[in-house]
């Protein structure tokens, strides 16, 4: 039984698919194929359903045990190389496109600045994608929307987003400083896809507040949804923090009542910590005011 059996092994079930496995192993399909027949042929039992990819009581005994070797595998390579000071290291964080452009600049800025050696990876996907990466070690940090609920990750509180309601700045509703929920009834809504974290806390909030918007786009980007805004398509509910005073043709206007979106960072809780992950933890943190009331997808 090798580690690269294992790998290809837990990627086809995490990925549930031998292509995806391979695209993300950066492998031919074959080769994963062989990888997993080889070990089911050295252990004598079927792993998983082909066609599905679903475990066999086997398979599942074995991912679980495989998952917990590759990730100590892994923390015990990145200890030792954090252990030569020379040595250029690389730091992978996953985080939404919103805190990338409007949240991080500043810590990413400094971070050089006292990291110069170290490779800055930034994946920029949604919370759940975001967590599950960081749950199987393919990123160190993720800064996402709280909570992920998975006991294989540590949570952090950072801040609160606030969101508001956004209007083009010729609306009838851009010179009022609030209004209530009640009424945006006949208002066109571009909504964040139901889908994304923050989608689904609107979504807990109109059915509380027995709201239904008049709903003519989804998209799971902010910065889609500014533009067709800004286009008159509709309105929108967003965190303030991705609307700046460049978005001249938007107006921010206050919902009382709106929910706010818990940001905070996760790590996997059983692994090493390099240097570089703690340096960007420090710097996040000596941000916390700074970022309180703004805020990522």
């Amino acid at each position: 039984m090798n580690l690269e059996a294992l790998r290809c092994f837990c990627a086809v079930i995490e990925e549930e698919s031998f292509r995806k496995a391979a695209e993300r192993l950066r492998r031919s399909q074959p080769a994963i194929s062989q990888q997993v027949k080889a070990l089911e042929k050295e252990l004598g039992h079927l792993l998983l359903e082909r066609k599905t990819c679903r475990l066999t009581p086997v398979g599942s005994l074995l991912y679980d045990r495989a998952r917990h070797i590759l990730n100590e595998t892994e923390s015990l390579s990145r200890e030792l190389e954090d252990f030569d000071e020379t040595q250029a290291g690389e730091l992978r964080v996953g985080t939404s496109d919103t805190t990338a452009l409007y949240v991080l600049p500043e810590v990413v800025l400094q971070f050089a600045l006292a990291m110069p050696q170290t490779h800055l990876v930034m994946v920029n996907r949604p919370s759940h994608a975001i967590a599950e990466q960081v749950a199987r070690g393919e990123l160190d940090l993720g800064i996402v929307t709280l909570p992920v609920d998975n006991d294989e990750l540590i949570e952090r509180d950072l801040f609160e987003q606030q969101l508001v309601l956004v209007v083009p700045s010729n609306h009838a509703l851009a010179s009022r400083n609030r209004v209530n929920l009640s009424e945006l009834s006949e208002e066109p809504f571009l909504m964040l896809n139901p889908h994304t974290r923050t989608g689904t806390v609107l979504q807990a909030f109109f059915t509380r507040e027995a709201f239904a918007p008049q709903v003519v786009l989804d998209s799971g980007s902010f910065e889609v949804i500014k533009r067709y805004v800004g286009e008159g398509i509709g309105v929108a509910f967003l965190p303030s923090v991705a609307i700046t005073p460049e978005d001249r043709g938007l107006a921010i206007v206050h919902v009382p009542g709106l929910p706010r979106v818990r940001i905070g960072v996760i790590q996997r809780r059983h692994a090493y910590h390099t240097k570089a992950e703690m340096a960007f933890l420090e710097l996040l943190h000596a941000h916390r005011a700074r970022l309180r009331g703004k805020g990522p997808a």
